[in-house]
């Protein structure tokens, strides 16, 4: 919701800048109209009204202009202070030039310096300040490869203008020094300006946006149209209403149509690592082109020459720098390839080799995988050290390197586990390469003045004999280890016969995460019969895996693997989520039971576990008596302080808490009373012989005995037929749940099978 509400607000945001965008554009194309009427009514030598279009068209442009800028401003508040930067520059500019028309427009000769080169020149710094503030809104961190390379472009295109033109222009500067002064400063200030548009293109790099670009060719049309003028004035070939006119208006409707421009989002596009030096390259020749038609031209400019040289200085730090950046790169790849320790290969360049192996198996080729493991190396840490134990490592990757081929490769998993990746051998050869590799570690080693020698053990898998997977193949050759470790056999091949089982835990283990966050968990529920009212009062939830290829799997098929894999604990949180949607579920429909859900090891021994339950009962709004936990009596025996703490905790909530499979633990009357339990489930073993054992019938009538002396209501379990029900109703039993009331069933089944119960009660009755 958060987020929708921030969608709707940018886009209210963005319609809004784009109204105003519109106006500002709309403003922009009356003043460009304006501008080319007044410099057609002066080329034309108009009178009348249209003299006075001609005469004050252009301010009226410059004015507008000015605005418009401002008015960007406005709108667009990210960049304001750039765009008041810019918008005080075309202002001074306007000031300028209303100076000249006031004061200077009946002179034949304008004095130098004049009030209106102050507005004119007023224009520059405020100009300069708009792009740095421009530049700083899309580049928060200028590195030093970006000053270089605003330096390196800037130079060559103040080198380019001062060869074309600008140099020409302060060598003619003559005159009384003010007039020399202010002759100086434009050519100059055009090519800082030059400079700062180069670098600052260079910075951003591709895709800089129709702002910078509109803001570019403007102030490049502004240079060149200014350095024309200057010539044509020391060449005394000027003639106002010409073709600079339009030059200067086409520059500053540049401006204007920049401030018409949406801003560009995201940050810069730059070219990285090599690709880095296409931009000191060509400019490092462009100045290098200058230095040599300057060399060949007697009248070579200074300038020029001098700027060229300074660009291909800065080219030649930038292209230093870049190969600085390349090599720690590559030496930041290496270091993120290699191990540490010993300076092997490291996990990542395995699976890049193995990946490799891939396409080289793909080709028919072969490839062969041996994981090596050191016996005992805990031992030598325990007792000796973790920095012998390191030593050790140290000095086990050239032995091992020392009996490999130039093209092997070999690697360190981790821990004291190596690999080795290899072509062309067959199950002979790898062999015999294992019985070398396990030969070279068996000489002693030398450390903290000692003799060691360590024993390894080895297993390979071939492709494509074992499969046309390498990383498969790495799988498989870790089994083959621990077979081999298992048998002290040095070295073992993979068997899939022996080691298949091994490999298909792997993918079954992936399979049940899957299942338990994929919905492939559904419920079966057994009905537990209150003998005192005759109504099923309770179900126990028994979960079952609906397994995409091998169908309907019960609790047998995967909880050992669940509790190997590390898995109990979010399965138990998956049957508590399922049997209380379902219980909220009867509950809606008007039917009150309780359910009963089994509890894993690992749970018990979770602090978080009491408020995990809580928050899957506040969320599906059930009661806390309505569930009951079903603890076995091993499991409390494992860690029986922290797992009182829990039950308690359960307890102290409202959730029953009971006690399964009764009798065939290490049952213990101390530990019993101590337990906050609710309820007794007696075993099938004793139920199940009640009726014709008399010492099963004496423990089923003590254990009810005993469970009533401590408030505890006794659940038998493994009630088969009905004389097994009546002879418990005779002894007081509380619950009574079995196959002679039913199977468990799923959900749907099990309300039809209570319905149906009900109305037949409802007929006997």
């Amino acid at each position: 919701m958060v987020e929708e509400h921030r969608a709707r607000r940018r886009a209210r945001t963005r319609q809004m800048t784009d109204r105003s965008l519109r106006w500002v554009r709309i403003a922009a194309a009356l003043l460009g109209i304006t501008y080319v009427a007044s410099v057609v009514a002066l080329a034309l030598g108009a009178t009348g009204p249209l003299a006075v279009l001609a005469g004050s068209g252009k301010l009226l442009f410059l004015a507008g202009v000015a605005v418009l800028l401002a008015s960007r401003a406005v709108v667009r508040t990210a960049d304001r202070a750039a765009w008041l930067c810019f918008a005080g520059a075309v202002a001074s500019y306007l000031a300028g030039s209303l100076l000249h028309e006031v004061l200077y427009a009946d002179r034949a000769a304008v004095p130098r310096p004049s009030w209106a080169d102050l507005g004119w020149m007023g224009l520059y710094p405020l100009a300069y300040a708009g792009l740095f503030l421009l530049l700083r809104a899309r580049i928060r961190r200028l590195t030093s490869s970006m000053w270089l390379d605003g330096v390196v472009s800037g130079l060559t295109a103040a080198a380019v203008g001062s060869a074309l033109a600008l140099g020409a222009l302060l060598r003619a500067a003559d005159g009384p020094a003010g007039a020399v002064v202010t002759a100086a400063a434009y050519p100059v200030a055009d090519l800082l300006l030059l400079v700062l548009i180069g670098g600052a293109l260079t910075v951003i790099g591709r895709g800089a946006g129709g702002v910078w670009w509109w803001v570019a060719g403007g102030m490049v049309l502004f240079v060149v149209t200014d350095t024309v003028y200057a010539f044509q004035v020391v060449h005394e070939t000027f003639v106002p209403g010409g073709v600079l006119d339009v030059g200067w208006g086409l520059a500053f409707a540049c401006f204007g149509l920049a401030a018409c421009q949406r801003p560009r989002a995201g940050g810069t596009s730059r070219l990285e690592g090599l690709g880095a030096l296409a931009v000191p390259v060509v400019c490092a020749l462009t100045a290098l082109l200058l230095l040599f038609a300057g060399y060949l031209d007697d009248d070579d400019d200074p300038l020029a020459g001098f700027l060229a040289l300074v660009a291909v200085l800065a080219a030649l730090a930038r292209t230093a720098l870049t190969f600085r950046d390349v090599r720690a790169l590559a030496d930041s790849r290496r270091q993120a390839r290699t191990d540490d320790l010993t300076g092997l290969p490291n996990r990542r360049h395995v699976f890049e080799a193995l990946a490799a192996a891939d396409v080289e198996l793909a080709r028919g080729g072969s490839t062969a995988v041996l994981v090596i493991d050191l016996d005992r190396f805990k031992e030598i840490n325990d007792s000796l050290g973790h920095d012998v134990g390191d030593a050790l490592l140290r000095q086990v990757a050239p032995r091992l390197v020392a009996q490999l081929r130039d093209g092997d490769l070999l690697a360190r998993l981790g821990g004291d586990e190596f690999v080795v990746l290899t072509a062309g051998l067959d199950e002979t050869a790898a062999l015999a390469l294992a019985e070398r590799l396990c030969a070279a570690l068996q000489r002693p080693f030398r450390l903290s003045g000692m003799a060691l020698s360590v024993d390894a053990s080895i297993g390979i898998a071939l492709g494509p004999q074992h499969s046309r997977s390498a990383e498969e193949l790495l799988q498989m050759a870790d089994l083959a280890m621990y077979c081999a470790k298992a048998g002290r056999r040095g070295a073992a091949v993979y068997d899939e016969a022996r080691d298949g089982s091994g490999r298909h835990r792997i993918e079954a283990v992936e399979q049940l995460r899957a299942a338990i966050g994929g919905g492939q968990l559904v419920l079966h529920h057994q009905p537990k019969l209150t003998l005192a009212t005759g109504r099923v009062e309770g179900v126990e939830a028994l979960v079952r895996w609906q397994h995409p290829t091998r169908g309907l799997l019960c609790p047998d098929a995967f909880i050992e693997l669940a509790e190997s894999a590390g898995l109990m604990s979010a399965l138990t949180r998956a049957v508590v989520d399922l049997a209380l949607a379902q219980r909220r579920a009867w509950a809606d429909a008007g039917r009150e039971l309780t359910v009963a859900v089994n509890v894993s090891p690992s749970d018990l021994v979770d602090e978080r576990f009491p408020d995990e339950v809580a928050e899957l009962l506040a969320h599906h709004g059930v009661p806390a008596p309505a569930l009951t936990l079903e603890v076995t009596e091993s499991l409390l025996m494992e860690d029986r302080e922290r797992a009182v703490r829990v039950l308690a905790r359960l307890r102290a909530s409202g959730i029953g808490v009971a006690i399964d499979d009764y009798g065939t633990g290490y049952s213990s009357l101390a530990y019993l009373a101590a337990l906050p339990v609710t309820e007794l489930k007696l075993d099938r073993t004793f139920v199940g012989a009640l009726t014709g054992s008399p010492r099963s019938a004496a423990i089923v009538t003590s254990t009810l005995q005993l469970a009533h002396a401590l408030d505890l209501t006794l659940v038998a379990e493994g009630a088969e037929d009905q004389g097994t029900v009546d002879a418990l109703a005779a002894l007081g039993c509380d619950v009574v749940q079995g196959y002679h009331l039913s199977r468990p069933l799923p959900a749907d089944r099990l309300t039809e099978w209570m319905a149906d119960r009900e109305t037949a009660a409802d007929l006997v009755g």
